[in-house]
């Protein structure tokens, strides 16, 4: 049986209040009491989810909700994220409350997005309440959420090709949203072709930054997609439509073909796929290009301590190991040359269209040591299991697989440096199970820890 203490979540001593911040049932009572309504219809908030947690002891803690909503004239439900931020400064929430009052916040959100106000401030928890789609650090992210604005609508629809293309109905929804940090939107057009009487449907992804990210995005994508159509590569990357400065938004088409992550699920020629998707990856990481963003060994160490610190705050148990893990990762590991590296690869990062590979979603994309990326890759197929319906045994033989034709398309140094980055993964895939308050999170990130652990010693692939 996995030991974890989950009281110690809540005893940060800079964090008194914590404790009931991280209690649904009882979020649930303070979201009753505290979000004012706005707007024509009066919701009736049902139930509380704690969905998200980002933590820095001894700082901040940003908690998202997911709430349950119920229009009592109608019967529709609907979900509605809320963000509760905490400071170890008491005072800190009530003085950003305070500056924010003094804008008419509700102005920036169109009318069917208004459900509450913003901002709400929990005296008793020191908490500064955000109700989506407002964030004081996405100031675009209302407008975008509403539908496409109408300096952008007309970039996607000549998307559809030539003709006299009419948008006739859009319905957006949010994919992924992280407080304060960036937001991902799904835009479904329908349009018609005022010429032919001809009606065509489109999908759309809008990337919501709170910098210039998306911009850099916007290169990379450029260079590496002119470089694959060069070359005649087996692989590319997602298809950008537009970057607005402006509104600090990435707009994309979506990716053609079938997820992996649905290959996986489906289990249909699970070993063909992997070989070519690992023949692809080892490609990408050899292009010969120099991304403008650098990722050294000295960011991959303070990026495992971060993750190592919330997990011994999420389950103090796994602490020795952890301390162990972290420890022979930075000791093991030197600076090599840097290659492209997407570093954020996962099995819903990569398409099978026909004959190639897609890889999407590069905003991490930089010159790092190119082993991050089938390792970290490598860790999500050994967490699937514990996230989709994917037998153990298929995710096993599809990690195999990969593993072998990858580091046969590759130098042979590479391999070399597979377990103590594979290790590191793991810790990183492992506390997100946490951040996410995945179902039976302590059990999962246990045994993703001791994978860690076992892969030290080198041996696993």
């Amino acid at each position: 049986m996995v030991q974890v203490n989950v009281g110690t979540l809540a005893q940060d001593p800079t964090l008194p209040d914590l404790a009931a911040a991280l209690d649904s049932q009882a979020m649930l009572k303070v979201f009753r009491k505290h979000l004012r309504p706005i707007g024509d219809t009066a919701y009736e908030i049902q139930s509380c989810r704690l969905s998200r947690i980002r933590y820095r002891m001894s700082f901040r803690c940003i908690l998202q909700y997911t709430l349950s909503l119920l229009d009592p004239d109608t019967g529709r439900q609907r979900n509605l994220l809320i963000s509760g931020t905490m400071y170890a400064d008491a005072d800190a929430a009530r003085r950003r409350f305070r500056k924010l009052l003094v804008e008419d916040l509700a102005r920036e959100i169109p009318d069917s997005l208004l459900i509450f106000e913003p901002v709400s401030f929990v005296s008793d928890l020191g908490m500064l309440l955000q109700v989506f789609p407002y964030d004081r650090k996405l100031p675009t992210l209302p407008l975008l959420a509403a539908g496409p604005p109408p300096d952008l609508e007309p970039l996607l629809v000549t998307r559809l090709g030539p003709g006299d293309w009419r948008a006739a109905a859009w319905k957006t929804e949010s994919v992924r949203y992280r407080e304060q940090i960036g937001a991902v939107l799904r835009y479904d057009g329908r349009a018609r072709n005022t010429a032919t009487g001809e009606e065509a449907l489109r999908r759309f992804y809008v990337k919501v930054y709170r910098d210039d990210t998306g911009e850099r995005t916007l290169r990379a994508l450029g260079d590496i997609r002119r470089i694959c159509d060069e070359s005649g590569e087996s692989f590319t990357v997602g298809t950008p439509v537009a970057y607005t400065g402006c509104l600090r938004a990435l707009v994309l088409e979506e990716a053609p073909g079938a997820s992996l992550e649905d290959v996986l699920l489906d289990g249909d020629d699970t070993v063909e796929t992997m070989r070519k998707v690992a023949r692809d990856l080892a490609a990408f990481n050899q292009l010969y290009m120099h991304p403008e963003q650098r990722y050294t060994l000295m960011d991959q160490i303070s990026s495992l301590e971060r993750s190592a610190r919330l997990l011994r705050w999420a389950c103090p148990n796994l602490s020795p190991e952890i301390d162990t893990i972290v420890a022979t990762v930075a000791d093991g590991l030197e600076e090599v040359r840097p290659r492209p590296t997407h570093r954020d690869l996962k099995p819903d990062h990569i398409f099978l269209d026909g004959a190639r590979t897609v890889f999407i979603d590069l905003d991490s994309f930089a010159g790092a040591d190119p082993v991050l990326d089938p390792a970290l890759f490598l860790a999500w197929l050994a967490a699937l299991p514990d996230l989709l319906p994917v037998p153990r045994s298929r995710a096993r033989m599809a990690s195999r697989t990969f593993a072998s034709e990858y580091f046969a398309h590759v130098p042979k140094s590479w391999h070399d440096r597979l377990y103590l980055h594979y290790s590191g993964a793991l810790l990183e895939v492992a506390q997100g199970f946490f951040r996410r308050q995945e179902p039976g999170w302590p059990t999962k990130i246990t045994a993703l820890v001791r994978e860690a652990e076992a892969s030290l010693g080198g041996g696993i692939w």
